[in-house]
């Protein structure tokens, strides 16, 4: 897997965090270095929050979902990216 801009990304991980209603997550984590995106999951229309999205670099998937805070979602899927 590549990325255009800095070539080869290992252990790429897409998180995505499904929101329980109340808006969470909108500011990068502190420890963003493994951060490659961040941000907010919005309607189509752009006026509800429906969760958060990260792509990071981490070894594993359960280091990938800690990313975000799994009290503050209803559920967070882990997919390679």
């Amino acid at each position: 897997m590549t990325s255009p801009a800095a070539g080869p990304v290992a252990n790429g991980a897409w998180c995505s965090g499904l929101g329980t209603g109340q808006v969470t997550g909108l500011a990068a984590p502190p420890d963003s270095d493994e951060v490659v995106a961040y941000g907010a999951l919005l309607s189509h229309n752009g006026t509800m929050w429906l969760g958060t999205s990260a792509l990071v670099r981490a070894p594993d998937p359960d280091m990938a979902r800690a990313i975000l805070t799994p009290d503050r979602y209803a559920d967070i899927e882990v997919h390679n990216w």
